[in-house]
């Protein structure tokens, strides 16, 4: 085992099957730590447990507060702990599809001299459309992606006793600074995909960052939208999923409030694992 990801799930039912399943086929195990999910993520978590080629630990976690940076870094240290071999950390969100254009994540990051120690993932969102077909699954349902990676890439980083994941999985700290190699990474991000799914995470959002002491300028936009989804409910949530996360004519440029959203490309996830 020389490449494990980590991950930490909350009411993930509609994505975490497919995004588990396509993991394995990227990495040598999988670690995964439920807090307290009310849907049928526990359910699907021990289907694929037992459906895998890979070993995968379930971890129950009843803090509800967002200590991010501190949970991932502990299951980190878990995965080094239960296989000692392990030299590479994937920390992964429920919404994301890693790989890269040049074979296995885990043989990539195999593949890296010692002297480096991060390696950073472009991240590419995928949006809702009036074009999508009738399908259950929104991975397999969300074809239509931004032309443009997210501003903040994600990160996998070596093990090493004094690795800490920062918050949002966007980098990682060590004593004396992080090498960081060239990236050979890709994910493929899929955050908002229904109004009823948005509605969920920012119920869910909002209050695992209010049981925290964070700075407040972690998870602003979740404090945000808590207290619209608190004071105008869930129709508010709807006007905002529907102006900034769909797209009625994905193929034409959109201006929203003075800001100009180039034409999304149509380019499904590469999923593996079925």
């Amino acid at each position: 085992m020389k490449t494990m990801a980590v991950t930490m799930v909350k009411d993930e039912a509609d994505v975490i099957g497919t995004v588990l399943r396509h993991m394995a086929t990227q990495v040598d195990g999988i670690i995964v730590a439920d807090n307290m999910s009310t849907d049928d993520t526990a359910d699907i978590l021990r289907d694929v447990q037992d459906s895998i080629d890979v070993p995968m630990h379930i971890i129950q976690d009843a803090d509800v507060g967002y200590t991010q940076s501190a949970k991932m870094t502990h299951l980190a240290n878990t995965a080094r702990l239960a296989y000692p071999s392990t030299q590479w950390i994937v920390p992964f969100d429920a919404d994301e599809i890693w790989y890269s254009p040049f074979g296995r994540v885990a043989d990539i990051l195999d593949a890296v001299g010692e002297q480096w120690l991060a390696m950073p993932a472009k991240l590419y969102d995928h949006v809702a459309t009036s074009e999508d077909p009738d399908e259950p699954d929104p991975i397999l349902r969300l074809g239509w992606r931004r032309n443009y990676p997210a501003p903040l890439p994600k990160v996998a980083c070596r093990w090493r006793e004094d690795l800490v994941i920062e918050m949002g999985n966007h980098g990682a700290s060590y004593r004396g600074g992080t090498t960081i190699h060239d990236s050979q990474l890709v994910i493929r991000h899929f955050p908002y995909r229904s109004v009823e799914q948005l509605v969920r995470k920012v119920t869910n959002g909002a209050a695992a960052y209010k049981a925290t002491d964070l700075d407040p300028r972690y998870g602003a936009h979740w404090r945000q939208w808590g207290q619209i989804l608190d004071q105008s409910g869930p129709e508010a949530i709807d006007a905002l999923f529907h102006t900034w996360y769909y797209r009625d004519e994905p193929a034409a440029e959109l201006t929203i409030d003075g800001e100009t959203q180039p034409p999304l490309i149509y380019d499904p996830a590469p999923v593996h694992g079925f």
